[in-house]
């Protein structure tokens, strides 16, 4: 199974008064946005049907996972328990990517 923790493109809060404001009409959060998502949605398509989970870093399991492999450089890209990636994604880390994604077989 592929696993990737990363920032969704979403709204949160850091805490839970940003996500109480909100509720009351006072944008208190921040929109979370980059590269890297597209870059990753492009390297999992051309794989065609394979078991992906998005983890949110700001969870438990995310800030578990952070913590495990000992970085904090997102998006982390884990295959089978094995970090194969951490921190942004460019043309020669796309490469890499694919090519042992590609590789193995479930």
């Amino acid at each position: 199974m592929i696993e990737v923790v990363a920032f969704l493109p979403v709204e949160v809060g850091v805490c839970k008064a940003c996500d109480l404001a909100r509720n009351v009409g006072i944008k208190a959060t921040v929109s979370l946005e980059g590269n890297e998502l597209s870059q990753l949605l492009e390297i999992l398509a051309k794989l065609g049907e394979r078991s992906v989970r998005f983890t949110n870093p700001m969870s438990l399991r995310g800030l578990y996972l952070m913590l495990k492999y000992r970085t904090g450089k997102l998006p982390l890209v884990i295959y089978n328990g094995k970090l194969i990636h951490s921190g942004p994604i460019n043309a020669t880390d796309r490469d890499k990517i694919l090519e042992i994604l590609g590789t193995e077989t479930d």
